[in-house]
Parts: C-alpha cells; sequence; structure tokens
C-alpha cells in the first residue's frame, strides 16, 4: 500500500470532475456572444465570470443526477452607477432585451436572483448560464465600505446589484472582483509552484485544442490551494444531498473558498495538496471548539484564530471584498448549520484522510462514500475493488462405516 498512490488516485477522480478545457473555451464563446449582442442592440456592458468559474474552483455538480450541468456565473455590468437607474430598471432593461431575441428568447428561465441561458449538450455536458446584472457602486457607498474594510484597495470595484424583494427589486452591494484579486494574491504562490507541471500536462492531454502551453489560458491552473476547494466543494455536494433539506443548509461556496484561502495563506507554497487538505482540516476542527468553548475561552486558548469568529453569540466570516457581508449569516438564522458544517469537515478527514491507512476495500468504500459510485467507478474502473479469492479448503471424504 502506498499512500502518495491513493492521492494520486483521489486527484484523478477531482480533475476528472474539473471543467474540460473545451468546455471552458466553449463557455468563454458563450458569454462573449452574450455581451456583443447587448452592445448590438444598445447596452455597452462588460461581461466576467464570478464565483467559482473566476477563482478556478469548478467542479461538476454530483448530487442526486450524475449528468448534472455546470452553472457558470456571470456578471452583466452596464457602464452606470446606481444613481443613473433604479434596481428595477436595470432588471428589466437586461431582461428585456434577451427574452425578445430570436437567439436566446427560447433558450432563457426567469428567476429572481438571475437570468439563466441553458445551452445544449457539448461533448456529452450539458452548461447554463447565470447572468447578474450590475452596475458600478456609487462613490458614497464605497467610501463607507472602505472605512470599514481590512482591504480597502477592492472596495473600488465593487458593484450595485437588483435584488429582489417582495414585489419589486432593490440595490444590495455586492464585489466579485474585488474578490477575485483578492483570492488570486494568495493563491499566486501556490500557482507559481505546480504551473509548469500542471500546464506541460494540459498540453499534453489537449494537443488538438492548443498548439503549444503558452496557449493554455491561465484561468485552467490548478494550484495545490484549488484542488483542496474542488476536493471540499465535491464532498460537500455528496454529503449534503443525503440531508434532510440539505442543499439549503450546505455551506455555501463563498464560504469554503474564503476560509480555506484565509487559512492557506500561512503555510508554504510548495505544499502537497493532501498536506494542505490535512491542515485545513485540522484548522476546522479548532474552530469547532467554538461550539464547546465561551468565546473569552476560545480566544485564550486559541489566539490569532479569527477565520471563523464568534461574538456576541454570533458566527462571522467576513467577505474580504465586502465588509458589510456576513458570509455566515445562515449559521445565526439556524443553530444546526453550524453544527452540520463541522460534522462534515470530520466526515471530510475519515473519508479522505484516515483512509488512506485502510486495507484497499475500505478504502474504496469511504472514497464511494465521498464521491459517489459512480464517479469512482469511472476513474478508477476496478482498482482497489479485487476480492481476493478465498483459500482452498481441501475436502477430505468421509471414512466408511467400519464393517461390523
Amino acid at each position: 500500500m502506498r499512500i502518495s498512490d491513493r492521492q494520486r488516485d483521489i486527484l484523478k477522480i477531482i480533475s476528472q470532475l474539473d471543467i474540460t478545457p473545451t468546455m471552458y473555451q466553449n463557455a468563454v464563446t458563450k458569454y462573449t456572444s452574450i455581451a456583443k449582442y447587448l452592445e448590438n442592440n444598445g447596452i455597452e456592458a462588460a461581461m466576467y465570470p464570478q464565483g467559482s468559474f473566476a477563482l478556478g474552483t469548478v467542479v461538476r455538480p454530483n448530487t442526486k443526477d450524475p449528468n448534472a450541468e455546470y452553472d457558470l456565473d456571470l456578471i452583466c455590468q452596464l457602464s452606470n452607477t446606481r444613481d443613473d437607474l433604479t434596481a428595477a430598471e436595470l432588471r428589466r432593461k437586461v431582461e428585456d432585451i434577451l427574452t425578445s431575441s430570436d437567439l436566446y428568447g427560447g433558450k432563457l428561465t426567469i428567476y429572481d436572483k438571475c437570468i439563466t441561458i441553458k445551452y445544449a449538450d457539448v461533448n456529452g455536458v450539458g452548461f447554463s448560464i447565470d447572468i447578474v446584472p450590475a452596475v458600478a457602486e456609487n462613490e458614497e457607498n464605497k467610501m463607507r465600505l472602505r472605512l470599514k474594510s481590512n482591504n480597502p484597495s477592492l472596495i473600488e470595484n465593487a458593484i450595485a446589484i437588483p435584488k429582489h424583494c417582495e414585489k419589486n427589486y432593490n440595490w444590495i452591494t455586492n464585489n466579485p472582483k474585488g474578490y477575485r484579486l483578492w483570492f488570486e494574491n494568495i493563491n499566486a504562490p501556490f500557482q507559481a509552484v505546480s504551473r509548469m507541471q500542471y500546464r506541460q500536462m494540459i498540453f499534453e492531454e489537449n494537443r488538438s485544442i492548443y498548439d503549444s502551453v503558452e496557449e493554455i489560458p491561465e484561468e485552467l491552473d490548478r494550484s495545490a490551494l484549488q484542488r483542496v476547494i474542488q476536493i471540499l466543494k465535491y464532498h460537500r455536494d455528496m454529503y449534503y444531498v443525503k440531508l434532510k433539506n440539505g442543499e439549503d443548509i450546505k455551506p455555501i461556496s463563498a464560504i469554503l473558498s474564503t476560509i480555506v484561502a484565509r487559512i492557506s495563506s500561512s503555510v508554504p507554497a510548495n505544499i502537497s495538496v493532501f498536506d494542505l487538505l490535512y491542515y485545513v482540516l485540522n484548522e476546522f476542527s479548532t474552530y469547532a471548539e467554538h461550539q464547546v468553548l465561551t468565546e473569552e475561552s476560545f480566544v485564550e486558548r486559541y489566539q490569532g484564530k479569527n477565520v471563523i469568529e464568534k461574538k456576541g453569540g454570533k458566527w462571522i466570516i467576513v467577505n474580504p471584498a465586502n465588509p458589510e457581508d456576513n458570509l455566515a449569516d445562515q449559521w445565526n438564522q439556524d443553530s444546526s448549520i453550524s453544527k452540520y458544517f463541522f460534522a462534515w469537515a470530520k466526515a471530510v478527514r475519515e473519508d479522505l484522510i484516515d483512509s488512506l491507512q485502510m486495507g484497499d476495500e475500505d478504502f474504496r468504500a469511504k472514497v464511494e462514500t465521498a464521491f459517489g459510485f459512480m464517479t469512482v467507478a469511472n476513474a478508477w474502473g476496478s482498482k482497489y475493488n479485487k476480492i481476493a479469492p478465498k483459500p482452498v479448503i481441501p475436502v477430505i471424504p468421509a471414512k466408511p462405516w467400519r464393517l461390523q
């Protein structure tokens, strides 16, 4: 049993659940075309990704449907500020042009949070694009945010987006560009360590797409930090789908990206994926002590541990690009959510760290729990699943009855 081999096999699963270069290229083409269409119809807008697509932490959804689609989030930022129009006007402006389009109208689904365009499958994998209209935040609100922020330089990128409230839309502040800059600053040293080797691997596997390593988009690079986030996101999806209301209570991706990036910022950049995963999970165990220690006792025992805080009985995970956004708000609305989070973190350790020491079949069973039977079968075939033949016990014929 070689632990390093098992680790590589787990990473093989994650790499196969990542967005492919073909899918990435297709997605960029699609959202560039949307921006061009809007421009041709009188809307000057910048279209850019947010969330996992922007951070390089995309994983293929794995809930009840093994053929679930990639869901890519995009900001459609018009060349206005929130002082120029109302939230409802912005939403209606973008929505009307897309719904009246012969090209996009039949592919649209209108939601309160976004406008979704569903595309046909590519190589057997479907995907949709969620478009969130936005404008630049005004200077008054930016000034207030800068005064509160630990990262005031990021606030310049703040935007305002429409949020549906009862029967109308109101403005809320968001900052996906600022968040991406914050994340990339932490991730850069990790990427520098593994970039050349990883990009060469992508090139060898995709020579039909790229003529040289230099042509590979930087957005396809994957560092140890990005891989750990992908592992946690995929395991999260498998774990919470088994729970009642799991989709509603599972930790949002922004929480995972934020706490893992902040924890990782204190470790050497040349750390391996599994050493980083082990370190992150140990830190999760430390923060789980918030559940049993008083706030004062936790601060005294774990000085400097402030990635996940508890103040005045409230959980706090600050969005690094928006000081008024507490990512843990949902935890404060339902006390069970934090308990599930730390129980899930313990399960990750059992499935992906402790299992490395187990026998082959127990190891495989744990990984199947983490990622799903079919996902593991597609990546590994029958590896670790060979049942050793039972020893042959010779049959000794019964002695004949002695003659009387």
